[in-house]
């Protein structure tokens, strides 16, 4: 990735490896909401914007990385599984 700078601000930011898991998720998914559900059910007190900056980078609360960790890596899981599935079920037929 090309970084610009300018008044020796970098322009562009890499990625975190946070990020880069939810990209890899793909716009369409729910991990997000679904980790602020997981947490509210937990009585953990957060907010959408709160866990976006866990994931940015910019804050480091544990409990939120890893729940989004947890949800991210049960959505891979399902994802793999559904695969799987649909594999079986088209050699079958």
């Amino acid at each position: 990735m090309e970084q610009n700078r300018k008044d020796g601000v970098q322009a562009e930011k890499e990625a975190t490896p946070l990020q880069l898991v939810l990209q890899k998720l793909g716009g369409n998914n729910t991990v997000v909401q679904d980790t602020l559900a997981r947490l509210i059910a937990a009585g953990i007190k957060t907010s959408r914007s709160a866990l976006y900056q866990a994931i940015a980078g910019r804050s480091h609360r544990k409990e939120l990385v890893d729940t989004f960790l947890e949800v991210a890596e049960a959505e891979f899981i399902r994802r793999r599984q559904v695969e799987d599935r649909a594999r079986q079920l088209v050699a079958k037929a």
